[in-house]
């Protein structure tokens, strides 16, 4: 087990590498894409689309009934693990996609929106196409095939939405372009993933495979579900009180710093599920892995956050346009939630890992009681209620997730928050730096794009001089962890392999320690690609 540490880390980072990648493409495109649809279309079409989404994925999460993370988790995985999968995720699909498109005007009359049923019903497709490629993008997941994964997640984003989405709206096409943009990803999704990946497509009924994949992925589906019903409930509630229109400004505000921020930790999140079920029996081990990974994480998006927030008029009107202006203050607010959610996504992939899952399920019907009285408390201030509504459920979420990690993993409160402190200082640090550009630049001064780049600017300026210069004693410690481990891995050559010896030199004597002495590292094995070779079923892959 010890042997295998190096190159589980050289996986992981290289896994995040290339997650990272296609994370910051396909913001960088979903900005613009969202800049230029908010100039063609109306607040009433992403209003009925983030409906039909809402009410699209009340199925989706029993459509697969958490197979992808069972196939992700298991040990020990066979190919009648993968057919047992596949059939599921295939039956499952077609069937529920069925049902949304009966029951579209059941959940149109919920919202009160009669104009989202036939979106309902052509978006209800995506649930049957999902069931085609869970089980090939699982398995690229399982095997770390994260640079496949990158590429078929791009290309189909970039074919989808930067060609056939705006192509259609230019065209007049309104919600559709929308629509046909998430359906044409996913297609794509399908054939890209099983090109990438070609499991076997026989189907297969038997009880004593499906089993154990069942109780765990039961368990997974009906926690998804809980997450997804109190992760939707400010977007029906605003729906159903206060209007599509009103509904299409909150999620743009949502989305200006939820969709990069959601999108990174999320391209994390990825990778680090597969990496924590590798070592799901070495507790100790995967303790220091999960605070080290919300310290890093913590000291990307926090400073992230607090600089969106300075920054929310210039963001607002340079990506969304004058007339969204009411999505200033939502921004600001839902920046506060995002700020906290590193403990609860490290924490619930966690419990994913190691197959705590009763605990984690529990903790979700406690939150899902708790949160619709914080919404109805708040609604009543309108939008920025409804966001405050959003951080408060979001510390009790981390606070009851700190409780079940003292259990778990058996780490203190202190050494979780603890964990928060760098990033906390580097997005004070941001925070300060915009504010003190606003005054000496006010707005109006300036045109709003060149006031946006010289914020966005100042905080990476000032972030790096922090994280890059001289970081906390608490990150320092990861990043030379991190950085010993790749080289014990796979030391990089060349102008970087100076950058990371110059980078180690410097925490080192950040530590009143000597610089440590490259040494000279042989290229370890590689485990071979896992084959499905012709054996019988129960052979492991």
């Amino acid at each position: 087990m010890a042997s295998s540490a190096p190159n589980l880390t050289s996986a992981a980072v290289h896994g995040v590498k290339w997650t990272t990648a296609a994370t910051v493409i396909t913001a960088v495109l979903q900005i613009g894409y969202t800049a230029t649809m908010a100039r063609l279309l109306s607040p009433a079409a992403f209003g009925l689309v983030a409906l039909a989404g809402v009410i699209l994925r009340f199925g989706s999460y029993f459509a697969q009934m958490g197979m992808e993370q069972a196939i992700i988790q298991k040990p020990d995985l066979t190919r009648a693990d993968i057919r047992a999968a596949f059939t599921s995720s295939l039956g499952l699909g077609a069937l529920f996609a069925g049902l949304l498109v009966l029951g579209a005007p059941l959940a149109a009359d919920l919202v009160r929106q009669p104009e989202v049923v036939p979106v309902v019903r052509v978006l209800a497709g995506g649930i049957f196409l999902t069931g085609l490629n869970a089980t090939a993008l699982s398995l690229l997941r399982r095997r770390m095939q994260f640079r496949t994964l990158a590429v078929v997640e791009v290309v189909s984003y970039v074919v989808s939405y930067g060609a056939l989405g705006i192509g259609l709206a230019l065209r007049g096409y309104g919600v559709w372009s929308l629509v046909a943009a998430a359906l044409g990803q996913n297609l794509l999704l399908t054939l890209l993933s099983y090109a990438a990946e070609r499991h076997d497509l026989r189907l297969l009924f038997d009880w004593a495979t499906y089993r154990p994949l069942v109780a765990y992925g039961g368990r997974m589906s009906a926690i998804s579900f809980l997450e997804f019903v109190t992760g939707s409930l400010d977007t029906l509630l605003i729906g159903r009180l206060l209007g599509a229109a009103a509904l299409g400004i909150y999620s743009r505000g949502w989305m200006l710093i939820g969709l990069p921020v959601y999108l990174l930790t999320t391209s994390v999140s990825k990778v680090v599920f597969p990496s924590f079920s590798q070592v799901q029996a070495d507790r100790p081990r995967l303790r220091t892995v999960y605070l080290g990974s919300i310290t890093l994480i913590a000291a990307l998006v926090i400073p992230i956050c607090a600089g969106a927030a300075v920054a929310a008029p210039e963001i607002v009107r340079v990506m969304l346009g004058p007339d969204w202006t009411a999505a200033t203050p939502i921004l600001r607010v839902v920046c506060a939630a995002f700020a906290l959610s590193m403990v609860t996504m490290f924490a619930g992939v966690v419990c994913d890992a190691t197959a705590t899952l009763t605990p984690k399920l529990w903790l979700n019907l406690l939150y899902v009681v708790l949160l619709p009285g914080l919404f109805y408390g708040l609604s009543r201030y309108g939008l920025p209620g409804v966001a405050a509504a959003v951080v408060l459920g979001e510390v009790v979420r981390t606070m009851l997730y700190l409780l079940l990690m003292r259990r778990v993993l058996a780490v203190t409160v202190a050494q979780v928050l603890g964990s928060y402190g760098p990033g906390l200082l580097i997005g004070g640090g941001v925070a300060a730096g915009i504010a003190g550009l606003r005054l000496l630049l006010p707005p109006g001064t300036l045109p709003a794009v060149v006031l946006l780049g010289a914020e966005m600017l100042t905080g990476a300026l000032l972030a790096l001089a922090v994280a890059g210069g001289a970081p906390p004693a608490r990150l320092r410690q990861v990043l030379r962890r991190l950085l010993g481990r790749l080289h014990e891995a796979d030391a990089p050559a060349g102008r970087l392999s100076q950058l990371l010896a110059a980078y180690s030199a410097r925490l080192a004597r950040l530590d009143g320690e000597p610089a440590p002495v490259p040494t000279p590292v042989s290229t370890p094995l590689r485990r071979p690609h896992p084959a499905l070779l012709s054996d019988p079923e129960t052979e492991l892959v």
